[in-house]
């Protein structure tokens, strides 16, 4: 990613989500949202502890955590919530969106890129899915936009995650 950018954290209770929000706190401002306010808390705590400098802030709706964003990030229960989706689907338009997706989860299929651009269809998604190959050491990045793509791709990289150029695919069955 380019200089610094506001980053929408949704669905904090996921594992991946956490990981996340804690690593671009390092160099990116950060806005936590989260159903479950103990968790919400909990990660809150955790980045400011680790990264005392952070500008990290919690917000209690997702609609204004979205429209602050310039990156939304959704995790599995985020976008499983249609609720939440319906509520920032009008402030993603034209925002980055990246579906962060653990492929060991129970209902993986029913979260395919297309699904989730279908929802967001005035936006940029990229979907990351943990490869089944090399779980937590390797994903799979996949999109409509091949910018928005690299740009996660970036991301991932200076974030500190392993990934490869070769995960890079350029989905063309979303127009």
């Amino acid at each position: 990613m380019s200089p610094r950018k506001i980053v929408a954290v949704l669905g904090v209770s996921e594992t991946h989500s956490v990981f996340m929000a804690k690593q671009i706190a390092k160099t990116n401002a950060v806005l936590l949202f989260d159903h479950n306010a103990v968790v919400l808390n909990s990660v809150f705590s955790e980045i400011q502890t680790a990264h005392p400098n952070a500008n990290v802030e919690m917000m209690i709706c997702p609609t204004n955590a979205s429209w602050e964003a310039d990156v939304i990030v959704l995790s599995n229960d985020a976008v499983i919530d249609g609720y939440g989706i319906n509520k920032i689907k009008n402030v993603a338009t034209g925002k980055l969106v990246i579906f962060f997706e653990n492929a060991f989860s129970s209902d993986f299929e029913s979260h395919s890129s297309e699904r989730i651009q279908a929802l967001f269809p005035f936006s940029k998604v990229v979907h990351i899915c943990e490869s089944k190959a090399i779980p937590s050491d390797s994903f799979d990045i996949s999109g409509n936009n091949q910018e928005a793509v690299q740009t996660v791709f970036t991301l991932l990289t200076s974030i500190g995650l392993k990934a490869s150029e070769k995960k890079i695919k350029l989905n063309k069955k979303i127009k």
